[in-house]
């Protein structure tokens, strides 16, 4: 003899009864997802090396608190981090690696128009290794001094920003060449 469940003469509730199932299983599994499966992170990363290609790291030397990281188009990256000293003036830092390629859809901290309207806008140059040269843009806007320190190694540009508050009213310059030199100090050519 065989056992068969009908649903025919049933009341309404068992007919519903596997679709309820199925409704409350997919919405469980849809809203319970761990910080990781939402793209979020858990914790706080601290590394110690920032990899901006396949031959040039900047070691951060006591550790970042990274923010953000990613891909930047096909071949570039991306940090956003604050390093752990108590000796910089410099809190937070955007780094990048990018392809000459791909210069003209870089974003820089500052828009077009914020970057043309720096006061007190001053070009430095540096030498580097390979016989090549880091640049680096200060200015003044909105009361803070805005750094960008950029150098080209090949095709890679790797910049570094950042957007400090001069509340001892520094020389931009001067925190140009001291955020070329941290920059440059923590930097690892292979």
């Amino acid at each position: 003899m065989k056992s068969v469940i009908k649903f025919e003469n049933s009341p309404i509730i068992w007919k519903l009864f596997p679709k309820i199932v199925l409704c409350l299983a997919f919405e469980f599994l849809t809203v319970c997802k761990t910080p990781e499966s939402k793209r979020a992170a858990s914790s706080i990363e601290t590394p110690r090396y920032l990899r901006l290609n396949y031959d040039v790291v900047y070691d951060t030397s006591e550790g970042v608190t990274l923010y953000e990281s990613g891909r930047l188009f096909a071949r570039g990256l991306f940090y956003d981090f604050t390093i752990h000293t108590s000796a910089s003036k410099f809190e937070r830092i955007k780094a990048s690696s990018y392809t000459e390629d791909n210069q003209i859809d870089f974003k820089h901290i500052l828009t077009t128009e914020e970057l043309n309207s720096l006061k007190n806008k001053q070009y430095q140059y540096f030498s580097m290794p390979n016989d090549s040269r880091a640049s680096v843009l200060t200015g003044i806007h909105n009361g803070n001094c805005y750094i960008r320190w950029e150098w080209q190694k090949e095709s890679f540009i790797f910049v570094f920003e950042t957007d400090v508050k001069n509340d001892s009213g520094e020389n931009p310059t001067s925190l140009g060449k001291e955020f070329h030199e941290n920059i440059r100090k923590g930097l690892r050519i292979f």
